[in-house]
C-alpha cells in the first residue's frame, strides 16, 4: 500500500512571529526533519515584488519569515549559514524589493545573508526531463545546500490558470534571460521543468494574508488566517487548489508535474492534518472566483481582439495582469479606458479603429487595416516595466506603477545592480 502523502493545515490568526515560529517548529517535527536542520539552510520567499503603498500584498511577509528563521534557529542541531535568496519580477532589482519587503530587519535581527539570485554565484544544472529547458543557470545556494526551504505567498495569478504557491515559485530561480524565454503558452511545462532545480525539502507557506484577485504584483491582501505545511510541492499546491476552489486537473502545470511523476492530484491520497479543517478553510474562501479568464472578456472599456495563439503565460497574459493593476489600484479608470483598440496574437481578419495598439513581437494582422493612430509595443512577451513605460509614452496612459520610486528601482538601481555583477564577474 503507498503511503500517503502529508500535508499539515494550521491556523494562525495574526501575524505573531512568536506564534508562526511554534507552528513551524511543530511542523518540523510532526515531518521527522529536525536531525536536518544544520549546515547551510537556503530559504526561498515569494518577493516577485514588495512596495508599502502599490504591492503590499505580494511577497512573504517579514513577520512570517522571522517566524520561520526563529523556528530553524530553536531545532538546529549544529552550525546554521541560512541564506534567503529570491529574484524578483517585472524587471526590477530583487535588493531593493527586499527593501522594500523590510527584510534587512531580518538579516540584522537573525545575521542571516540576503541573496539577489541575480547578483549571486552561478550554477548551471543539465535537466533529464526537460521539455522547454535543458539546462538552468541559477544561484548556487539553490543549488547546493544541505536543506531547501520555500516559503510561498498563497495568491491568485491569472498567469497560471488561477493561483500560485509552490511550483510557481520556481520561477524566481531564474535570470531575466531565462525568465521571458518561452514565458507564453509553454509556461507551465516550464514551470515543471525547474523542478529538477528547484524541490524543496520542507514547505511553509505564507497563507495568513492571502494576494487574491487581480494582478500577481498589486491586487489586494485577504485574510485567511492560515499556514499550510509540506515535504512535496505538487501535494502542497493540490490542497492550496482546492483551498480556492480551483480543481488540480484544470491547472496544467499541476497536471503536468502529476504526469511526470511528482505526485497525486488526488485530495484521497493526502493526509490532512492540523488543527484546522480544509471545508473550514474553504468556508473562508466560499466567496472566491478564480480561474482561467480570457483578456478579450474583461470589461474595461477598451476593445481587444486576440488571435492565435492565445500564450496565457505571454502577451494575452501579461496584458491581462497590466489592466488588472488598474483594477487594482485605479478602480475609477478600470471601466473608462481610453478607448484604443488592442491586437494581440496573430489575427486574422480587418480592423477599423481610431486608435490602434499591437502587443507583441509576434503579432499581426492578415487583413485591411483602417486606423488613424497605430502603434506597437515588442516583446515575446513585453515586460511589465516595458508595457508600464510605453503605454504612457505610446497612449498616453498612466499605470498605477508609474511611480518616481519605481522609475528608479527599475532603471537607475537595476543599472547600480548591472554594474555590481559586472565588477563581481556575475553577469
Amino acid at each position: 500500500m503507498r503511503t500517503q502523502e502529508k500535508v499539515i493545515l494550521r491556523n494562525v490568526p495574526t501575524y505573531n512571529p512568536e506564534t508562526i515560529k511554534k507552528i513551524i517548529q511543530e511542523g518540523i517535527q510532526d515531518f521527522g526533519l529536525a536531525s536536518r536542520i544544520n549546515g547551510n539552510i537556503t530559504i526561498k520567499p515569494n518577493v516577485v515584488m514588495a512596495h508599502p503603498k502599490i504591492a503590499p500584498s505580494a511577497f512573504t511577509r517579514t513577520e512570517f519569515l522571522d517566524g520561520l528563521i526563529s523556528a530553524l534557529k530553536a531545532e538546529r542541531k549544529g552550525d546554521l549559514k541560512i541564506t534567503v535568496a529570491e529574484k524578483t519580477g517585472a524587471g526590477l532589482p530583487t535588493s531593493r524589493m527586499f527593501k522594500h519587503a523590510g527584510y534587512p530587519n531580518l538579516k540584522k535581527k537573525h545575521k542571516i545573508k540576503l541573496l539577489p539570485i541575480e547578483e549571486a554565484k552561478k550554477r548551471t544544472v543539465h535537466l533529464q526531463k526537460g521539455e522547454v529547458h535543458t539546462q538552468v543557470t541559477t544561484a548556487r545556494e539553490i543549488v547546493e545546500n544541505d536543506f531547501l526551504i520555500y516559503a510561498p505567498k498563497l495568491k491568485s495569478n491569472v498567469l497560471s490558470h488561477g493561483f500560485s504557491a509552490a511550483l510557481k515559485l520556481n520561477m524566481g530561480l531564474l535570470l531575466d534571460r531565462e525568465r521571458l524565454w518561452n514565458h507564453n503558452y509553454e509556461l507551465d511545462k516550464k514551470i515543471v521543468d525547474l523542478l529538477e532545480v528547484g524541490c524543496p525539502d520542507f514547505i511553509a507557506t505564507d497563507a495568513v494574508e492571502i494576494s487574491i484577485g487581480g494582478n500577481q504584483l498589486t491586487q489586494h491582501g485577504r485574510h485567511l488566517g492560515i499556514v499550510v505545511m509540506a515535504t512535496n510541492p505538487l501535494v502542497h499546491d493540490v490542497v492550496c487548489a482546492h483551498i480556492l476552489h480551483l480543481d488540480p486537473r484544470h491547472i496544467p502545470h499541476l497536471r503536468l508535474a502529476h504526469e511526470r511523476g511528482y505526485g497525486s492530484l488526488s485530495l484521497d491520497s493526502i493526509k490532512l492534518e492540523g488543527d484546522i479543517a480544509l471545508e473550514e478553510i474553504q468556508q473562508r474562501t466560499k466567496d472566491l472566483a478564480l480561474g482561467f479568464m480570457k483578456v478579450d472578456e474583461v470589461d474595461c472599456g477598451m476593445r481587444i481582439i486576440v488571435g492565435e495563439p492565445y500564450c496565457t503565460g505571454g502577451c494575452q497574459g501579461i496584458f491581462l495582469d497590466w489592466l488588472y493593476m488598474f483594477k487594482d489600484r485605479k478602480p475609477r479608470l478600470w471601466k473608462n479606458m481610453p478607448p484604443w483598440t488592442v491586437v494581440i496574437g496573430q489575427y486574422k481578419g480587418d480592423v477599423s479603429a481610431s486608435r490602434l495598439m499591437v502587443i507583441g513581437s509576434c503579432s499581426r494582422i492578415e487583413g485591411k487595416v483602417q486606423a488613424r493612430t497605430r502603434r506597437k509595443i515588442k516583446g515575446c512577451p513585453p515586460r511589465h516595466k516595458d508595457l508600464v513605460l510605453l503605454f504612457f509614452l505610446k497612449a498616453g496612459i498612466l499605470n498605477p506603477l508609474f511611480r518616481l520610486d519605481l522609475i528608479l528601482d527599475a532603471y537607475f538601481f537595476l543599472f547600480l545592480s548591472w554594474l555590481r555583477r559586472l565588477i563581481k564577474g556575475r553577469l
